[in-house]
């Protein structure tokens, strides 16, 4: 199944509805990275999470979404784009927790900590950055808590990642429900209604259900209605420009010392794991022209 996120709203104009299915995106994030299962679980639901988000957003922004605590994955980091692009990474990939109640213990492998949310403009301007604590480390909940304590916008986030037994990302997905102003109270307990007896999304990717399936489901009888589908991606924007930029930014002394050791220096994105291995007279070129 494609990874696309789906933008809706009941037949009423009530409630919008962000859904997306991300398989490939988690799947493609987990093989750049060498996750294991309960990383890979975290880093997915992070990276789905974005992308929630981010379809939140103006076109002329950008969106970073961390979460840093004190258990053994330490935190996960994301950016993506309102178009679907999005990259992420897990501070310690290899980590991997006995599950707990029958699934991967995300908010045991992160712990206590802080979620951070930042808007960045792409055409320059002031930085919006907001940081609430952790309400679970679950990344859904936190999300959903991040959005009424810090934009006063009441919202059900749900995100989902099943790992198979070889470690391999089977369904990935997730949704983000926000009444707007002139929902009626029955509308809202409508809504939770449905999302309660709606399966996990990582279940209804599954199911072998897309991104509008899922919105059928998750809004029941309020009906859907489909206002635009768009692919997403993992996508990098490192180059080897950058990772030039980056080798300078060592410094001539350390720059020094690597090339008496190896004759060459290896730069590695730590958002893709893409490596740049640039030969010496390629550094030589660099640090005659920095």
């Amino acid at each position: 199944m494609s990874a696309t996120l789906i933008r809706a709203v009941s037949a009423d104009l009530t409630v919008r509805a962000l859904v997306a299915v991300t398989t490939p995106v988690v799947e493609e994030a987990r093989r750049r990275h060498g996750t294991y299962p309960t990383a890979t679980a975290a880093l997915g639901r992070v990276l789905t999470g974005a992308l929630l988000l981010a379809a939140t957003l103006k076109r002329d922004e950008r969106l970073g979404l961390e979460l840093v605590g004190d258990g053994p994955l330490r935190g996960v980091l994301a950016d993506a784009t309102p178009s679907g692009d999005v990259r992420g990474f897990a501070l310690r990939p290899h980590t991997h927790l006995p599950p707990r109640n029958g699934k991967l213990d995300v908010g045991g492998a992160l712990g206590a900590g802080r979620l951070c949310v930042s808007r960045v403009p792409l055409a320059g301007g002031d930085l919006y950055r907001s940081i609430v604590p952790l309400v679970s480390g679950e990344v859904g909940e936190d999300i959903a808590h991040y959005l009424v304590t810090s934009e006063q916008v009441p919202s059900v986030v749900g995100l989902g990642v099943f790992v198979d037994r070889d470690g391999q990302v089977e369904g990935a997905g997730g949704y983000l429900l926000q009444p707007l102003p002139d929902a009626s109270e029955r509308t809202v307990d409508a809504l939770a209604a449905a999302v309660e007896a709606a399966p996990s999304p990582s279940t209804m990717v599954r199911d072998g259900l897309d991104a509008a399936a899922m919105a059928e489901l998750l809004l029941g009888d309020l009906g859907t209605t489909v206002l635009q589908r768009q692919p997403v991606r993992f996508r990098c924007r490192c180059s080897r420009e950058r990772a030039g930029g980056a080798i300078l930014a060592m410094g001539r002394e350390e720059i020094e010392d690597i090339l008496g050791t190896d004759g060459s220096v290896e730069a590695v994105c730590e958002f893709c794991g893409e490596r740049y291995h640039v030969e010496e007279d390629e550094v030589r070129a660099l640090l005659a022209g920095g």
